[in-house]
C-alpha cells in the first residue's frame, strides 16, 4: 500500500495558513507538506507571514517555483496576463505544484491536495477538481466543506499569535502586489497603497497593447485612465 502526502497549498493568505492547521488535525504530521511558489513580487510582509506560521505550525515550507517574476513571464511568454487569462498563475503555481505532485507520484505515493477555496469560489473548485482526477491525486476544500469563513480563518491565526500579512490592510486576498485578476476596486487600492506598482503594470499595458481589466460585458479602461474614471459607469443615453 502506498504512502500519502497530504499537500497544503501555503499561498501566504490566511485561508491556507488555516488549511495547514486542518491538515495537522487530520493527518499525521510526517505526511503534510507545505507547498509554497514564489513570484517574485510579493508584498514583502508575505514572507514575513509565511515563515511565522511554519514556525508556529512547526513544518517546514518546501518550495518549488520557477524562478521568474510575473513580470519576466509576461515579457518571455509576449503576452500580458488580464482578469480573463492569469496566465502567470498557471506558470508560476499550478504548473509548479503539477511537477511536484508528479515527484511525489514518481516516489510511489498517493497524493491528497488541500486549497483554501471557498464555496462561492465553485469554479476554481470544479477546475482543480477536473485537474485532479486528469492527473491522479485527490484533492480537497476544507474551508468549503466545514463552512469556514475568512473572518474564521484570520481570527484562527491571530489567536496563534501570527499578525496577517500587511496585504490585507487593503486588499482581500494576499496575491502578488498588482495581481492581473483584481477588478477595478483592487487596482484603485493597488494606485493608492502601491503606487510604483500601479504605474509598472500601467507601463506593461503601453507596452504590450492591450489592458489588463477585461471581459464580458464591462467597459475596459487601461490602468492610466482609472483614477479618473473611478468605479463610475457609463451610462448610455
Amino acid at each position: 500500500m502506498n504512502k500519502t502526502k497530504i499537500v497544503v497549498g501555503f499561498s501566504g493568505g490566511v485561508t491556507s495558513a488555516w488549511c495547514a492547521g486542518w491538515a495537522l488535525r487530520n493527518y499525521p504530521r510526517e505526511d503534510v507538506v507545505l507547498l509554497w511558489h514564489d513570484t517574485k513580487e510579493e508584498h514583502p510582509d508575505t514572507y514575513r507571514f509565511l515563515r511565522e506560521m511554519a514556525a508556529v505550525l512547526g513544518l517546514p515550507i518546501t518550495e518549488r517555483s520557477d524562478g521568474r517574476s510575473v513580470t519576466e513571464v509576461f515579457r518571455d511568454e509576449g503576452f500580458l496576463g488580464n482578469n480573463q487569462n492569469a496566465m502567470c498563475s498557471r506558470i508560476l503555481k499550478v504548473e509548479q505544484c503539477d511537477k511536484y505532485i508528479d515527484e511525489l507520484r514518481s516516489q510511489c505515493f498517493d497524493v491528497i491536495k488541500v486549497l483554501g477555496y471557498s464555496t462561492r469560489e465553485w469554479q476554481r473548485m470544479q477546475r482543480a477538481q477536473a485537474r485532479a482526477e486528469q492527473r491522479g491525486y485527490r484533492v480537497l476544500f476544507p474551508i468549503s466543506s466545514e463552512n469556514v469563513s475568512k473572518q474564521d480563518t484570520a481570527d484562527w491565526v491571530m489567536a496563534h499569535g501570527i499578525k496577517p500579512s500587511a496585504m490585507y490592510c487593503w486588499a482581500e486576498h494576499a496575491n502578488c502586489v498588482g495581481c492581473v485578476k483584481g477588478g477595478k476596486a483592487y487596482w484603485l487600492a493597488v494606485a493608492q497603497n502601491a503606487p510604483e506598482v500601479f504605474a509598472q503594470r500601467a507601463a506593461l499595458e503601453e507596452e504590450f497593447g492591450h489592458g489588463i481589466l477585461r471581459g464580458g460585458g464591462r467597459e475596459h479602461h487601461l490602468l492610466k485612465d482609472l483614477v479618473q474614471i473611478g468605479l463610475k459607469r457609463t451610462v448610455s443615453a
